[in-house]
């Protein structure tokens, strides 16, 4: 179905152009390299973090650790559940994935980001705790 017929005539049909489909492949092949990048970069990044974080046992106070290996965790669900299957509904302009994926998509994005803020608030209360303990003791 073209565009026009979506429209079903309105005013916007009219002032498109004869550059119209050149421009919409523009804007596509750019969405779908941002989103690639994007995705590629949040879930490799997490996982180099994993691998240090496993390695990292003496390194840094094991409470530490384990909220660093959480917000990762949560990071990577992120890039994998969220942004990597966006990739193909950017180069199509259309959602194929179904009703069901979209509603899980939307879930796990929505949860591990609140699990991500609440992982760094976390961090950062532990920190000032232990702050606080070397100032007493």
């Amino acid at each position: 179905m073209s565009l026009a017929a979506q429209l079903n005539g309105s005013d916007y049909a009219v002032t498109l152009s004869s550059n119209a489909s050149t421009y919409d492949r523009f804007v596509a092949a750019f969405q779908t390299t941002i989103a690639t990048v994007v995705s590629s970069g949040i879930i490799l990044s997490n996982i180099v973090n994993l691998i240090v974080l496993a390695s990292a046992r003496g390194a840094m106070p094991w409470a530490t650790r384990l909220f660093l290996i959480n917000l990762s965790c949560s990071d990577l669900l992120v890039g994998v559940i969220a942004c990597a299957p966006a990739v193909l509904p950017a180069a199509t302009g259309r959602w194929v994935y179904g009703d069901a994926w979209c509603q899980v998509s939307g879930v796990f994005h929505g949860t591990s980001c609140t699990v991500s803020i609440w992982s760094i608030s976390i961090i950062g209360l532990h920190r000032f705790v232990q702050i606080s303990e070397s100032d007493i003791g």
